[in-house]
């Protein structure tokens, strides 16, 4: 809108709140200050069109992104913490929900769900997907607006919490800049795995039993 002619003065909290990194937050304000719009910086009482601005701008920018990092990495490092201790963290998992004290609790209709599934893949005669198409004939809710398809089954098979384990740091962020997540697969940080850390919806024998028809079988 500003670059449309639409707005000639943004007016901002402050500087950690404009932009991630200070070079987003030059690039972005030189940009307007060819237009000729000003960006103003309530808690630094920072005007962009004026002639110390882009100074004052690259020193507070600079400050704000050294301060994203540290706090990052302490959320970083208290998580990584919390993994080795064995505590992992509150995330939705289809079939189950928490307790006051963070365990995990069965959701019993969405538990049947996930033994139906389980059930079904094990017979053999059932793709991933052909188990979607049939649970989403039958109108099962599912943890994605009633919308199934061989993905969202996948997942629940592949999920070691259903067979009442936790693997921790399947995925990590790349940097707190982009805060983009990648998989694990590489073992870049450690994994910390928990057996029979709560109680499981499927038995072990055949969580075992599907994996080893997953091998077979495709979507």
């Amino acid at each position: 809108d500003a670059l449309n002619g639409k707005i000639d003065l943004i007016i901002t909290k402050s500087v950690s709140r404009f932009a991630r990194n200070t070079v987003d937050s030059l690039t972005t304000i030189r940009t307007l200050k060819e237009r000729g719009i000003e960006v103003f910086f309530e808690e630094q009482n920072i005007y962009t069109l004026d002639s110390k601005g882009e100074l004052l701008l690259t020193i507070m920018s600079s400050l704000a992104q050294e301060e994203s990092r540290n706090i990052s990495e302490n959320v970083t490092w208290g998580i990584r913490k919390r993994f080795e201790a064995g505590i992992p963290k509150r995330t939705y998992i289809f079939g189950y929900t928490y307790d006051e004290q963070g365990n995990y609790v069965i959701v019993p209709e969405q538990a049947e769900t996930v033994r139906y599934i389980f059930d079904l893949y094990e017979t053999g005669r059932y793709s991933m997907h052909q188990i979607a198409q049939k649970l989403m004939a039958e109108k099962r809710p599912s943890a994605y607006v009633n919308n199934w398809d061989a993905s969202h089954v996948h997942c629940i098979l592949t999920n070691e919490k259903y067979v009442g384990d936790v693997l921790m740091q399947k995925k990590y962020t790349v940097d707190h800049l982009t805060h983009k997540e990648v998989k694990n697969r590489d073992h870049v940080l450690p994994s910390y795995y928990v057996r029979d850390h709560h109680t499981p919806i499927v038995s072990r024998k055949q969580y075992d039993r599907v994996h080893r028809i997953a091998d077979i079988l495709f979507y």
